[in-house]
């Protein structure tokens, strides 16, 4: 059980909390496809932050601040038409899941696997010779006529964009990503009432979410922005940002050093970055604390201390991916047998449940689903059909069942540790330490692979998508804010569904339609100009170079699972154990480099504030941190304003990791 004074998201009678309606889930739908055209501009065009990076992307952020505000304006002088609680709590719900669709969410990374094979193939690569015959036409786009040249170079003077290339690799990858939405959505369902009414986990992000949403009657600002504490949190987020602003139109203006820098503290030690992400400090503030001092013990000690001594005595494992993958393959297996172990043991502590569930599903249990977003006989079939849909897509990709049969448990392993630790931890950004597909690849070996099963898996490379799991942890929050609506929360399914789909479409054509206007090669995105090189050339030499099973690889697994396992019982056994579990696979985890400092910076405070005042001035700081969080969101879309205006196609990438 995770307990923490934190903001909570509480079970309500209020009727403020009363029922969805059908106008929040058309302004839902609405917002979301306004998220998703801007995230996407800004990165493709402006070229300014990365709206998308972090579980609560920033531009949903700005966007439903300012529907809240708007809406404060519109109680304030028409009470009557004013949206009631319910509807903005499936607002943000409907904005979660949506703002996971474009750039690194999810379409970039597609579009950009898809559509390389060919354009990028030359004499040199080989590709013609080791992939080409093996990918299947319905689920690529050809580059007849021109149709992928003109996508990345942009298209010549008086020539139409050839769109239907595009259709059926759309239609089919669009049926895939419902059939994986139709897996998480179900897992959710089956597992809410165990993280939310059993563990009570806390769900810092939809916490302070909900928090915006509440107003006393006759404000237009929500009731936690009141009071000098916040404000003063606002002007630290907001200022930082705001100020170096000043710098792009005067360089002689100093800029504050909240970018940091990598530091190396000594030889052969990895190094940390000392980057300022407020962000990151924001909701970590909300986070238990003996999370985050785990966090940090466990960075040091696993991660910094033991890579720095594999590093001075030379030890190394070959074939190093380097991307999709943490930053030392010792790292990356020990991290992914952690998380297999996190997900494994979270399932056992859940078989009651579960299997509540599933009596409840084939008609011999009394398990109680009235309260659920699915009925439990619909979820758990919806898991069953939609697992087989996945598998049978991915053996017509030419994928081997052995294959198939590995790389879907990897997934899934992957994208619920990712929901877990975003649920109990608060963390911004999280991405996993290992993609699934090397997971499936070298425990089976390539050298036991046909070219035809690399050739399937290589497409498969675009549900990497930064290693976040896609829609499990936006689908889990939205389990959990669904909580908050108190009638017809089931009419949330179908506006979901609604928001996937047309945020899908929408984005693919944009995407496409940026293409050809602009050449997606100067979209300047690492999807477009890098990923399917990298996962097609990398899948070139491990047909040319075959490897049977990594037992070493293995065998690192084996060690982070067992180390991960000791943990565990550690602290479910001994109440005077102070490190948490789940810090193990965070600490090894890409975006932990880049966010340690922050991390670092909150627990010190934090811990602080606990030993002079307790847990009475911790919540008294609460309306600080969220002023951050909202200051900051309102620096980055002031600074993409500017940008748009002023320097467009040069834009300032403020906000990153």
């Amino acid at each position: 059980m995770t307990s923490n004074p934190a903001l909570k998201l509480d079970p309500v009678t209020d009727p403020k909390f009363d029922a969805l309606t059908l106008r929040a889930v058309v302004i839902g739908l609405v917002m979301v496809l306004a998220v998703n055209f801007w995230i996407s501009t800004t990165e493709y065009l402006i070229h300014a932050s990365r709206m998308q990076l972090s579980f609560f992307p920033l531009a949903l952020f700005a966007v439903f601040l300012l529907i809240v505000i708007t809406n404060g304006l519109i109680r304030l002088n028409w009470p009557r038409h004013a949206l009631r609680e319910s509807e903005l709590i499936t607002i943000l719900a409907m904005g979660f899941v949506g703002a996971v669709v474009p750039t690194s969410g999810i379409t970039g990374f597609l579009l950009g696997i898809i559509s390389g094979v060919y354009y990028f193939a030359t004499p040199e690569n080989q590709w013609a010779t080791y992939l080409h015959p093996n990918m299947p036409t319905w689920a690529v786009p050809s580059n007849e006529h021109n149709a992928m040249t003109w996508f990345y170079e942009g298209l010549p003077a008086g020539q139409q964009p050839p769109y239907s290339t595009w259709f059926y690799p759309i239609f089919w990858w669009v049926l895939i990503i419902l059939a994986l939405c139709t897996v998480l959505f179900s897992i959710a369902v089956i597992l809410r009432r165990q993280w939310v009414q059993n563990e009570r986990l806390i769900f810092p992000l939809a916490s302070v979410g909900a928090t915006v949403t509440q107003a006393s009657p006759g404000l237009i600002m929500p009731d936690s922005f009141r009071g000098h504490l916040f404000w003063g949190g606002f002007c630290v987020g907001f200022g930082a940002i705001s100020w170096n602003i000043l710098n792009y139109f005067w360089p002689i203006v100093p800029k504050l050093p909240i970018t940091g820098q990598w530091v190396v503290f000594a030889k052969g030690f990895p190094r940390i970055n000392t980057r300022i992400n407020f962000l990151t400090a924001g909701f970590a503030y909300f986070a238990n604390l003996n999370v985050l001092f785990s966090i940090v013990i466990f960075f040091i000690i696993f991660f910094w201390f033991e890579n720095g001594i594999i590093n001075r005595v030379g030890y190394a494992i070959p074939r190093k991916p380097t991307n999709f993958s943490a930053e030392t393959e010792v790292t990356a297996w020990q991290g992914f047998g952690a998380l297999t172990v996190l997900v494994l043991w979270n399932l056992w502590t859940a078989r009651d449940h579960i299997k509540a569930v599933f009596l409840k599903a084939f008609g011999s249990g009394d398990a109680d689903d009235s309260d659920e977003l699915l009925t439990y006989r619909t979820a758990v079939f919806g898991l069953f059909g939609g697992l087989a849909i996945l598998c049978g897509f991915f053996m017509q990709l030419g994928m081997q069942g052995k294959l198939v049969a590995l790389l879907i448990p990897a997934l899934i392993i992957n994208y619920l540790s990712m929901a877990r630790i975003v649920a109990e931890t608060g963390l911004a950004y999280m991405r996993t330490t290992l993609a699934e597909q090397y997971a499936a690849l070298y425990t089976i070996g390539t050298r036991n692979l046909t070219p035809t099963s690399l050739s399937g898996i290589s497409l498969t490379y675009g549900f990497v998508c930064q290693g976040k799991g896609t829609f499990m942890s936006p689908l889990m929050h939205v389990a959990r804010l669904a909580d908050l609506i108190k009638n017809h929360r089931r009419r949330l399914v179908p506006a979901l569904i609604a928001v996937i789909f047309f945020g899908l479409i929408a984005d693919f054509f944009h995407t496409i339609h940026l293409g050809y206007q602009t050449g997606a090669f100067n979209f300047n995105a690492w999807p477009f100009s890098s990923a399917g090189r990298f996962a097609y050339n990398l899948t070139v030499t491990q047909m040319r170079s075959p490897f049977d099973t990594s037992w070493e690889r293995l065998a690192v697994f084996g060690v982070g699972a067992a180390a991960m396992s000791i943990l565990t019982f550690l602290h479910y056994r001994f109440t005077w154990w102070p490190f948490h579990p789940i810090a193990f696979p965070i600490a090894f985890s890409w975006n932990t480099q880049l966010t340690f400092f922050s991390i670092l910076v909150v627990w010190a405070f934090k811990a602080t504030l606990l030993r002079i005042g307790g847990v009475t001035l911790y919540r008294k700081w609460q309306p600080a941190f969220l002023g951050i969080l909202v200051g900051y969101v309102t620096a980055v879309t002031l600074s993409f304003i500017v940008d748009a205006i002023w320097f467009p196609g040069q834009g300032h990438g403020v906000h990153n990791y």
